[in-house]
């Protein structure tokens, strides 16, 4: 759908983020009627999700688990004390995808505990909101 590794203006990337909000939204009603299969449709939004940010220059990085960040963090300051250098951006986009996803679960176990399985409205509504702001900048630029 994506095509390649490398973010690039114009791509299908709002379709993607539709489906992924497509795929919360019925996770949301699979749920809802006490299946557990919904749980699967929330998996593929994250995968779906990964697959989005995978393509973010070309890095692999993943957004719905951190434990290779971490790693690569770990891997960075490790090069850093042995004389290597450091890459800053590479670093500072590991903290903001690190405290993201912290406030983003601390957000979602808010939300659950208020609306229960209805909270999986937000992020697809977040989906939903970035696929059409980014279908008017295509078009726009």
């Amino acid at each position: 759908m994506i095509e390649n590794t490398a973010l690039k203006l114009g791509r299908n990337y709002s379709v993607a983020l539709f489906l992924e909000g497509l795929l919360l939204l019925v996770a949301l009603m699979v749920l809802e009627q006490g299946s557990i299969s919904g749980h699967y449709y929330a998996s593929a939004a994250c995968g779906l999700q990964n697959a989005l940010i995978t393509t973010y220059s070309g890095a692999i990085i993943r957004t719905t688990h951190l434990t290779g960040i971490f790693t690569d963090l770990g891997i960075m300051i490790g090069q850093t004390l042995r004389g290597k250098g450091f890459d800053i951006r590479r670093a500072l986009l590991y903290v903001l995808i690190i405290t993201g996803f912290i406030f983003g679960g601390t957000i979602g176990a808010f939300l659950y505990k208020l609306y229960e399985f209805k909270s999986l409205i937000a992020p697809a509504l977040i989906a939903f909101i970035l696929a059409l702001s980014y279908s008017f900048y295509v078009k726009k630029g």
